[in-house]
């Protein structure tokens, strides 16, 4: 565009001039119309360097370390209040289905002690023993059956007592 209207700062000679530098701004338009404007920055070379840090070693800093030992310590201290606080709820949860399972245990076992008890009251009446005494076929034995295993019948006592 500066090249376009660079005709107005010459000098003004002759109308013959003018016509001249008029006709010749026109051919350079034309000529330079397809022609792009420079890019910003486009005289700048970027290069590219590979860097290599394999053999940097950053500096110890003394207060890392001291920082790093607390947050260890604090993370220790907040588990084992956490493990404080769980174990106390774990312990009463199990020793309550610790205390339900002996509840359902003792309830099976009176039950089983009063079927037993009906059971036996059952078979030791006098009326069963009959019955059984006579399915078995139990006699009274004879005299000559009967085995005596102490003859002399002193009716003395095994006492055991300290003597003085």
């Amino acid at each position: 565009m500066a090249t376009a209207w660079g005709w107005m700062f010459e000098k003004r000679d002759s109308g013959a001039s003018q016509l001249q530098i008029g006709a010749q701004s026109r051919n350079r338009t034309e000529a330079n119309r397809f022609h792009l404007r420079p890019m910003p920055n486009e005289e700048i070379h970027v290069f590219v360097k590979k860097i290599d840090n394999t053999r940097v070693v950053r500096e110890q800093d003394p207060k890392a370390n001291a920082s790093a030992w607390r947050t260890i310590s604090m993370a220790g201290i907040f588990a084992l209040c956490v493990v404080g606080f769980i174990v106390p709820i774990a312990n009463s949860y199990l020793a309550g289905y610790t205390v339900t399972e002996i509840e359902k245990q003792n309830s099976q076992l009176q039950s089983q002690l009063a079927r037993l008890s009906a059971r036996e009251a059952e078979l030791t009446s006098v009326e069963a023993l009959a019955r059984a005494a006579k399915n078995q076929v139990y006699l009274d034995p004879t005299p000559e059956t009967l085995v005596v295993l102490n003859e002399t019948r002193s009716g003395a006592v095994a006492l055991n007592r300290n003597r003085q």
